[in-house]
């Protein structure tokens, strides 16, 4: 019989900096708003966003952040 996995969601954002360039990100949709990144990002309390994708890791400082937008839930089966 085969195994089938349970699917996870994320939360897509973009990260609109000051520059121009926009930044796509996600993380897990079951994190409560105020414990990720739009909390994290609306306390002021960090000074940089790090995360990191299958190739490498990113810092970003949050004041080069103009706005963030939620764009979409993508559902991914592992």
């Amino acid at each position: 019989m085969e195994n089938i996995s349970e699917p996870k969601y994320y939360q897509i954002y973009q990260l609109h900096m000051k520059n121009g360039e926009v930044i796509s990100i996600g993380e897990d949709y079951d994190i409560p708003v105020e414990k990720g990144l739009i909390g994290d990002f609306k306390r002021g309390k960090k000074k940089f966003l790090e995360f990191s994708d299958i190739l490498c890791g990113y810092t970003i400082p949050f004041d080069q952040i103009s706005f963030i937008a939620a764009t979409e839930v993508k559902k991914v089966w592992e």
